[in-house]
């Protein structure tokens, strides 16, 4: 009995209090809440009070019975206004966009006509979703651009924005995960980086974090910039262990090609991985070098293509096959050009590296072939535009300046960029494919080592189990 007198209740209530329209703009006014509650009131006492009268009409028997039950009728009043209280939380999210509207003048209002921006909200466990609508006026332009005001009002990260012919989805993330840092201490400790850390890792993935990776299949080449100091060779390590540790080097099938311009802290990596893991590791530092080993990444990358040709499988690619990816990691290439020289012979060396590097950038994601750039200053001077341009997955270690953020991040739309704190290892991070629509900040994994045994160390750790 009290369980259909409460439904009876929350029923009543509705009446009074319905529920938001799906649709938030000022088209519509908010309900007077406090004059409902009232009039919701005075009705329910007017009920009590004429049930008391009728209740002299019955059987002096049922009087008392009667009287009791309206006693217990009375009672819910207290009820009622508090589940009304309650239930006016569910106009809040109308309310809080009706003010987003006002404070950021999306309507216009004169003596003829009255336009008001529309806006959908939806939530999940994991996300809230905010749709914009195009209704095909004048704020249909703002609709493309409220990353900063919606992420101010929920405080929240945007993580992705989908733009349609109708309407604009800004999507947050509710409970986003906290970026932890891989760690790994020196070659005697048990935190060391071991095979087991990338046993479970796709041969297409490559981990940053406990929550930001990247997949090499929507990735084909790599882009890696930094001043000195930046943490850019560390960057460069973890790049080389994750390719090693996928097989790159260890296969007669496979390459991992290493050209260093300068013959610095590359190259001396490259150096310790050929002493360690024999011949089919290539390092060079000259033009010659590196119009060599292009050449012949080239060619392992046409006869990828035509094993995948004659595959079985339909519109396969290399890791559809089960195929190992090799990697061309190229560091200051600028100093490659300037190596090249102005004569006719150095010219015609610089235009076949060009040639070489351009089609590895635009072919080799079917072949799994990836090239890997890296620089201090992604400059046009440093790294040629039609080159820098194929580069999608994306870490400029440090603090960037803006121009440098535009040149190195061209893909994305730059209006909600993140500062970077300065933290060691930091660093502004973009992959396509990976739903984002701005860089975000990471930290770089790091390997704690000191000597070149400790690094020779790790790489035979992380070795996988050759077949």
């Amino acid at each position: 009995m009290n369980k259909f007198i409460n439904n009876c209740v929350s029923l009543y209530i509705s009446i009074f209090l319905p529920s938001p329209p799906q649709e938030i703009s000022l088209y519509q006014t908010v309900p007077n809440f406090r004059k409902r509650l009232s009039n919701l009131t005075l009705i329910y006492i007017f009920f009590i009070i004429l049930l008391f009268f009728f209740s002299f009409a019955i059987h002096n028997i049922l009087i008392l019975p009667s009287w009791l039950f309206l006693f217990y009728l009375a009672g819910k009043i207290f009820r009622i206004r508090k589940e009304f209280k309650n239930n006016i939380s569910v106009w809040n999210d109308y309310l809080m966009i009706q003010e987003f509207i006002i404070n950021n003048g999306l309507y216009k209002e004169t003596s003829d006509i009255f336009l008001s921006a529309i806006f959908k909200i939806s939530e999940s466990e994991k996300d809230i979703i905010i749709s914009a609508y195009k209704m095909g006026s004048f704020l249909d332009q703002k609709a493309d651009g409220l990353d900063i005001e919606l992420s101010g009002l929920l405080s929240l990260d945007i993580t992705k924005k989908n733009i349609f012919a109708d309407r604009v989805e800004y999507v947050f993330e509710k409970n986003k995960r906290e970026i932890q840092q891989y760690v790994f201490a020196n070659s005697d400790s048990k935190e060391n980086l071991t095979k087991e850390f990338f046993q479970n890792i796709p041969k297409d993935i490559i981990k940053l974090s406990n929550t930001q990776q990247f997949s090499l299949k929507r990735n084909t080449n790599i882009g890696l910039y930094g001043r000195t100091g930046s943490g850019k060779t560390v960057t460069l390590q973890w790049l080389l262990y994750n390719a090693i540790s996928k097989g790159c080097g260890l296969y007669p099938d496979t390459y991992l090609s290493i050209v260093d311009g300068k013959c610095a802290d590359l190259y001396s990596l490259g150096e310790i991985l050929q002493e360690t893991l024999g011949e089919q590791i290539n390092i060079g530092q000259t033009p010659h070098s590196l119009a060599k080993l292009s050449r012949e990444f080239c060619q392992i990358m046409n006869e990828r293509f035509e094993l995948i040709k004659n595959s079985e499988t339909l519109n396969a690619d290399a890791y559809d096959l089960k195929m190992t990816p090799n990697f061309l990691f190229v560091d200051e290439l600028a100093s490659i050009r300037d190596s090249c020289g102005s004569s006719k012979e150095g010219k015609a060396l610089w235009n076949e590296i060009l040639q070489n590097l351009g089609l590895i950038a635009r072919k080799g994601r079917q072949a799994g072939c990836h090239l890997c750039i890296s620089t201090q200053d992604p400059n046009a001077e440093n790294i040629p535009v039609e080159l820098r341009n194929q580069i999608s997955a994306v870490l400029y270690m440090g603090s960037p300046s803006a121009d440098r953020v535009r040149m190195a991040f061209a893909m994305c739309e730059l209006e909600n960029v993140p500062t970077v704190t300065g933290r060691k290892g930091e660093a502004l991070y973009y992959a396509d494919g990976e739903n984002m629509i701005e860089p975000e900040i990471t930290v770089a994994p790091f390997v704690d080592l000191k000597t070149k045994q400790e690094f020779k160390q790790v790489i035979l750790n992380i070795l996988p189990n050759l077949k």
